[in-house]
C-alpha cells in the first residue's frame, strides 16, 4: 500500500503538504440517458462516459496555481486510489496514459478480517496478483492520470485561524 504522502499534482505543479490534506472525490458524468420501454422497463444507453473530480483542503499556504493556463487541458496527478477487486487474480486496468507514471499499481489481499499487502506482475495493463493462502479477497489500486479542464481553485482565507480553505473542480476532457 501507499506508505508514504503522494502529492497532487496539476500541470506540472506539485501540490506541498502546507496547503493541506487532500480530499478527493470522483464522479461519472455525461453520455448516458434512461429510456423507458412502454412497458415501463428501464434501458440505459450509454455512449460516453467521463471523469469528474472534486479536491479540496485546508491548510497554511495557498496552492499556488495562478500560473497556469486554465484556457488548455491540463494534466492532473491524482491522490485518491481508485480499485478494481474480487476473488480473482488477474485484474485488467485502465491504459498505463490513464495512471500515475511515478507510482505503481499495488495489490492487497483479505485474510479473515484484516488486508494484507501481496506483490503483483504487471504486463501492459493486466495485473496478475500474488496469491495468498487463506486470502478470500483481492483488490488492485492504483492512482489516476487525468487530462482535465478545470478554473482553478477557489480560495478562502481565515485570517484569524492563519489558515486557507481552497477547492477545484476538475472536468475529464
Amino acid at each position: 500500500m501507499i506508505e508514504h504522502i503522494t502529492p497532487l499534482v496539476l500541470g506540472g505543479i506539485e501540490i506541498h503538504p502546507h496547503s493541506g490534506p487532500i480530499r478527493q472525490r470522483y464522479q461519472a458524468f455525461g453520455g448516458s440517458s434512461e429510456l423507458r420501454m412502454a412497458s415501463g422497463r428501464g434501458h440505459k444507453q450509454t455512449n460516453w462516459r467521463k471523469t469528474s473530480t472534486s479536491i479540496s483542503a485546508t491548510g497554511h499556504l495557498d496552492p499556488a496555481l495562478e500560473s497556469l493556463d486554465y484556457s488548455r487541458p491540463l494534466e492532473l496527478l491524482c491522490v485518491a486510489p481508485r480499485w478494481v477487486g474480487g476473488a480473482v487474480l488477474v485484474y485488467e486496468l485502465p491504459a498505463a496514459s490513464k495512471r500515475r507514471p511515478d507510482v505503481e499499481p499495488w495489490a492487497i489481499a483479505r485474510v479473515g478480517a484484516q488486508w494484507l499487502d501481496t506483490s503483483l506482475v504487471l504486463d501492459g495493463d493486466l495485473a496478475t496478483v500474488a496469491a495468498i493462502p487463506g486470502a478470500r479477497a483481492y483488490r488492485v489500486g492504483w492512482l489516476p492520470r487525468l487530462m482535465v479542464f478545470t478554473d482553478g481553485p477557489v480560495t478562502d482565507t481565515d485570517d484569524a485561524r492563519e489558515l486557507i480553505d481552497w477547492s477545484m473542480e476538475a472536468r475529464e476532457v
